[in-house]
């Protein structure tokens, strides 16, 4: 559950008990509810940056590695974690898709070497190619390829 749902959910909880407990008229509830799904729906999802940082592989075609960045490369596998510092390689005729928590998906083609970057939302293509779809609202994010850099908003 989203930091906004839980706010919502704790300010609606109180506004409610404090409804009961002093007599108010509905109509004083539904005004200061609204009021406070309003000022829940304004704030920055603080989440969203933390998304991005570790994702589960959802798919593995023919020869795919993981490169951790303290172990030795190992094959990859269905919902393997891929951490910050962490790389995915595909191999010729192969390919890869990540997904992270946000519902972020990157599909990696043959011959690429994909990592998650330091940075929030930040991704390093080493080499190849990949498609990333980010959900709007997600926040978009930002790819590292060589000297290259490009940010992608949704």
């Amino acid at each position: 559950m989203h930091i906004q749902s839980r706010f919502i959910l704790t300010i609606a909880t109180l506004v409610f008990a404090l409804a009961r407990t002093m007599h108010i008229q509905s109509r004083f509830i539904l005004t200061i509810a609204t009021l406070a799904f309003a000022l829940a729906s304004g704030l920055p999802n603080e989440v969203s940056a933390d998304e991005l940082k570790e994702a589960k592989v959802t798919q593995v075609i023919q020869d795919v590695r993981v490169l951790p960045s303290n172990a030795s490369p190992r094959p990859a596998a269905v919902n393997d974690n891929v951490h910050q510092g962490t790389a995915v390689q595909t191999g010729g005729q192969s390919r890869s898709e990540l997904t992270f928590k946000d519902q972020t998906i990157t599909r990696l083609g043959e011959k690429t070497i994909f990592s998650v970057g330091e940075g929030p939302r930040t991704f390093d293509l080493g080499s190849g190619q990949f498609l990333l779809y980010a959900p709007k609202k997600a926040g978009g994010a930002k790819v590292k390829a060589g000297p290259v850099t490009a940010a992608i908003t949704g």
